[in-house]
């Protein structure tokens, strides 16, 4: 029942925010809401260990922190070759590797949505379910990149999901 409610309270979270009202009503709505999602999906079990919890919820934290930071530097960088004269792009693709050991598809989701939110970047394709193929505005800059950021991301994925050494 406990990982039931853990997944049923953020549900009811963010049930309270998207109405905006936050009253006791909308709250109790919310959360018969994600109950009844976490009936009807059975998502797996999980043991809770309370004392990584603060770790896990920082991790999460940095994790969204960065994600908003690259969406608006990388908003930024486009918007500013679109209104050059001359946008210096250098369209390309390149092989990003998720890194990730257990090849485990949800850390392959998050990477791969994280990099096609940001501006200029969009994973294309998927292989083997560790290798995503990303087009970019700069193909140059971006592959100078790719694989420190995606480091540092599956670094906060691992920690966000309990399993950091």
């Amino acid at each position: 029942m406990v990982p039931g409610l853990l997944y049923a309270l953020p549900m009811a979270l963010l049930w309270v925010v998207i109405v905006g009202q936050a009253t006791l009503e909308v709250f109790m709505v919310g959360l018969l809401a994600g109950i009844a999602l976490v009936i009807a999906l059975r998502p797996p079990a999980f043991a809770v260990r309370w004392s990584r919890l603060p770790g896990q919820l920082l991790a999460l934290c940095l994790y969204v922190l960065f994600l908003f930071r690259d969406i608006f530097f990388s908003g930024l960088d486009v918007a500013r070759r679109v209104l050059a004269r001359d946008m210096r792009l250098q369209p390309g693709i390149i092989a990003v590797a998720t890194g990730d050991r257990e090849r485990s598809p949800v850390i392959l989701a998050l990477s791969a949505d994280y990099i096609s939110l940001t501006p200029g970047e969009l994973v294309v394709e998927v292989a083997d379910n560790h290798l995503m193929y990303v087009h970019c505005l700069d193909v140059v800059a971006s592959a100078a990149i790719a694989e420190a950021a995606q480091a540092q991301r599956l670094r906060l994925l691992e920690r966000v999901m309990g399993r950091e050494a």
